[in-house]
């Protein structure tokens, strides 16, 4: 599964995750500079703790191929009274990272940093303490390299 916005029914928490706003068309608009994941990165999670592990994969920023390492990244401690959005990102050296959100009643996701590739949007509602698949929504652009003419296209 690559890029996804949910439906509304779908959307764990709220109609929050089923919302495009300006960090969604970005995270796609990014693509067309060859900036997304080429291959790999998924994310899985335990749904006992706050860490979300990233599978090894290739992502792709402004046209120059990186690889990244299979890891983990912590997600911060959730506010005690208000929900966030975290963005879990890969930067042009390979490193990941977690941008982590403004608790707030109606959050909505920070810029994705510069030289950065999103991967996953991570719902932290008020008092969590353990992040589970639902929480997770994929924002990886796919950036698909065509061997026949040494392009890329992105979806």
């Amino acid at each position: 599964m690559a890029y996804t916005i949910p439906n509304s029914d779908d959307a764990f928490g709220g109609s929050g995750q089923a919302s495009p706003d300006k960090v969604d068309f970005d995270i796609i608009t990014a693509g067309s500079g060859l900036t997304g994941v080429v291959s790999g990165c998924a994310a899985t999670v335990t749904g006992s703790n706050m860490v979300v592990t990233i599978a090894a994969g290739v992502i792709m920023v402004a046209g120059k191929e990186v690889a990244v390492a299979a890891g983990d990244v912590t997600i911060g401690t959730a506010h005690a009274t208000l929900p966030r959005y975290d963005l879990v990102t890969v930067n042009s050296s390979g490193t990941k990272a977690v941008t982590a959100g403004d608790a707030a009643s109606s959050p909505v996701f920070k810029a994705v940093p510069a030289g950065s590739v999103c991967l996953y949007a991570v719902w932290v509602p008020q008092t969590d303490t353990a992040i589970t698949s639902g929480q997770l929504v994929d924002k990886r652009v796919l950036i698909v390299r065509d061997t026949d003419a040494l392009a890329y296209i992105h979806f």
